[in-house]
């Protein structure tokens, strides 16, 4: 008889490998490539984030009239530096940088963590000219209501009796100054804006007139509201909104 082969069946069969080896293997060029620019796009994201940071904080210090202070930016520290103008102006620039906003994918959050000033303090100035004189004047001013501040009725422009010493001070220093002297009002974010403006422009002028009472002539002084528009705190605590209600002396030569 022929002899015949038999075959075993299972070796006609073809199997397909299984192709997930082959596949990750392939794709570690494409996932090496993809790390690499993850690792080498870090310095330019956070480089591009922290310049975002300095130009928020120093565009909105300098429309506070604090463009004098120097914004340097690292990771989540800002520090501020240059030369105050008077004892307290790099205190006021310190807490309108903490409560600065910048935009996110969320909306407006506070930009940095942690800021500290660096200033060194103005040369003393010699009242030679009006416009040093009037530096003088706004320096004393300053540093009397750096350390009290006039305390006025909740949502009222009446000033309380225990201001009355401090308004003494006040007007002592503003009968030595030359030109003029501008009171400005300031008030939290709690209400509207309109009613914020009218109360501190109210309380501005309730102080000018108890200077006035007390011998500063009125052709000096001149009142000014600026409502909840230039924060020094941040308005999102109780501490931020005390310190925002306040009131400013500024003076100028003419």
């Amino acid at each position: 008889m022929p002899s015949s082969a038999v075959l075993n069946r299972h070796l006609l069969v073809w199997r397909e490998p299984a192709p997930w080896p082959f596949m990750w293997r392939g794709l570690l060029p494409l996932i090496a490539l993809a790390l690499v620019l993850i690792i080498a796009s870090g310095p330019f994201a956070r480089g591009a984030i922290e310049n975002g940071v300095q130009s928020e904080i120093g565009t909105q210090l300098s429309a506070a009239g604090m463009g004098w202070a120097a914004v340097t930016v690292s990771g989540q520290n800002v520090t501020l530096s240059g030369e105050a103008p008077a004892s307290a102006a790099g205190e006021r620039a310190v807490a309108l940088a903490r409560s600065a906003t910048c935009p996110t994918w969320s909306g407006r959050r506070i930009c940095a963590v942690n800021v500290v000033g660096r200033f060194h303090a103005a040369a003393p100035l010699s009242a030679a000219t009006p416009l040093a004189a009037a530096q003088l004047c706004e320096r004393a001013l300053e540093g009397i209501v750096a350390k009290e501040q006039i305390l006025f009725a909740s949502g009222s422009a009446a000033i309380d009796t225990s201001s009355a010493a401090l308004l003494d001070r006040l007007a002592r220093a503003a009968q030595g100054c030359p030109g003029m002297i501008r009171i400005e009002g300031h008030t939290d974010i709690i209400g509207r804006n309109e009613f914020n403006r009218s109360l501190s422009e109210a309380r501005a002028a309730a102080v000018r007139d108890a200077l006035i009472a007390r011998g500063v002539p009125a052709e000096r002084l001149r009142a000014q509201g600026l409502g909840a528009a230039r924060p020094i705190a941040d308005n999102q605590t109780e501490s931020g909104r005390a310190r925002n209600r306040r009131i400013e002396f500024h003076a100028s030569a003419g």
